[in-house]
């Protein structure tokens, strides 16, 4: 009897460091992003694209979007593995997903579905799929219903265009350690740029670290959506500009744009849905005075 080849593809096995937690207890979301970047190349080798094949062509799939859901929190020491899939091959874009599992609960942590193009890693330039790889992909192609699928998005999305009421949150350059062999920005220190500018988009509606302290309060995000429109290299100066879009009962939603310093150009526009939760019980709490006294004017989704 011939085994049955698994549409689901192994990708991930580790644990939590104390290094990689927050002030929050909980592991930073720059390192549920190194997980998922370790993952992705599992799934490419299954693809036919291997170390070898990359490093010898010099291409490779690179993430065109990218949503993330945070859905159980990991602690220092937590067990985790991850599993990837194809939901589906259209033209020369793949559409699939890598789940990062809590191991010793048995219940999924965070959720990274994309869509992907294939690019030549120096020039950043999109080609076709080679023939081998879209055959292969398309093999893969599944429902994965004893996966979980995220239902649409039912917030506001910042557009990649410029917007009044948006301020600086970071400024940087791109150090050699944050690139791959071909220098392009690797994906986790794009999303430590994001969660250091959390603090100030806090900052900017009143709240310091000192009164989330004073009550006992922690921050979180729910869900990242992110769009990818030029590669970021190495030594490019880039400034972050953020704003909040909207607030709700006991969420908010705010959204950041990369900005190319050189060229001007937004690389990347990113929106972030988050909350505020009891540091003691664990439990989503409603959202501070401060966020319903921002006045509405200056809410980004008046702009959209």
């Amino acid at each position: 009897m011939i085994e049955q080849i698994s549409s689901v593809i192994p990708c991930y096995r580790g644990a939590v460091e104390a290094w990689e937690c927050d002030q929050m207890l909980h592991m930073n979301v720059q390192f549920y992003m190194t997980r998922a970047a370790a993952a992705f190349p599992h799934m490419q080798n299954r693809l036919g694209l291997s170390p070898t094949r990359i490093r010898t062509e010099k291409k490779s799939l690179r993430f065109k979007t990218l949503r993330i859901q945070y859905k159980s929190e990991m602690r220092m020491g937590g067990l985790m593995h991850g599993v990837a899939g194809i939901r589906g091959v259209e033209d020369d874009l793949i559409t699939g997903f890598i789940h990062l599992y809590d191991t010793a609960k048995g219940v999924v942590s965070g959720v990274f579905e994309f869509t992907a193009d294939y690019r030549d890693l120096e020039k950043g330039d999109i080609s076709p799929l080679p023939d081998d790889v879209k055959k292969e992909a398309r093999s893969l192609v599944a429902s994965h219903e004893d996966q979980y699928c995220p239902p649409p998005l039912k917030h506001i999305l910042l557009p990649a265009k410029h917007m009044d009421h948006m301020f600086e949150t970071n400024r940087s350059a791109v150090d050699v350690w944050e690139c791959d062999a071909y220098g392009n920005m690797e994906m986790r220190p794009v999303i430590s740029r994001f969660s250091d500018a959390a603090s100030h988009i806090m900052q900017s509606v009143g709240i310091t670290r000192g009164m989330q302290m004073e009550r006992n309060l922690g921050s979180a995000a729910l869900e990242y959506y992110a769009e990818f429109h030029k590669p970021v290299k190495m030594a490019a100066s880039l400034v972050l500009k953020s704003g909040l879009l909207d607030r709700m009962d006991k969420t908010f939603v705010f959204g950041h744009h990369m900005i190319n310093c050189d060229t001007g150009e937004i690389v990347n526009n990113t929106t972030i849905l988050g909350c505020y939760f009891d540091m003691t019980a664990r439990k989503a709490v409603k959202l501070p005075q401060e966020y319903r006294d921002v006045p509405e004017e200056r809410l980004l989704r008046h702009q959209i």
